[in-house]
């Protein structure tokens, strides 16, 4: 692909491309703002559907060249998942006692630093990738990462994760509240 423009004016143009990228995803988290608004007052506040998901993602990836199509899925892939981090957000901050409800009975040390804890996914690529990157996205570092056990039959994987993190901060509850619903078989084992 030749172009006779400079570097100068090609990324004079890619800023006004982002500008305008900008723009739309306001517009679809205000969009999300509103999902949550409806699960809320529904009261079902599931908000991930990997089916849905995996609909919208065959949906959008038609019609754009091969040469593109798995870089264009992984944009709108990270937008999905940051949709999903803010309504499940919002859930947290509008409904008192949701982290309390599901992890009532954990001890928080009044400062910790770690928390270790086991979730099942089902066994598909980027499964895993799709949690790491959520933990990065609250802020914060996974510490270690071990495959614990394999469900062949029914296609699922489980992993024991550390991640660095004080379980008293909002954020790190809000992404143990999202991690619990978007995984089978979630449990906090252990913070220190």
């Amino acid at each position: 692909m030749k172009t006779n423009m400079t570097l100068e004016e090609i990324r004079c143009q890619i800023d006004n491309i982002d500008a305008e990228i900008r723009k739309l995803i306001m517009k679809r988290l205000d969009c999300s703002r509103n999902v949550a608004m409806a699960k809320q007052a529904s009261g079902n506040l599931v908000i991930y559907r990997a089916d849905r998901e995996a609909e919208i993602l065959e949906r959008l990836g038609q019609g754009v060249p091969e040469d593109r199509q798995a870089e264009y899925l992984a944009v709108v892939k990270k937008i999905m998942e940051t949709s999903r981090m803010y309504q499940y957000g919002l859930l947290y901050d509008w409904n008192d006692g949701l982290f309390s409800e599901r992890f009532g009975e954990i001890d928080i040390p009044t400062k910790a630093s770690h928390i270790r804890f086991t979730l099942t996914r089902p066994n598909q690529p980027n499964s895993m990738a799709q949690i790491l990157s959520m933990i990065g996205d609250y802020g914060c570092n996974t510490e270690f990462m071990e495959l614990v056990g394999e469900n062949k039959e029914m296609g699922m994987v489980t992993f024991t994760l550390t991640i660095q993190g004080d379980l008293n901060e909002v954020h790190m509850k809000k992404l143990m509240y999202q991690l619990s619903m978007e995984s089978l078989d979630f449990v906090i084992e252990q913070v220190w």
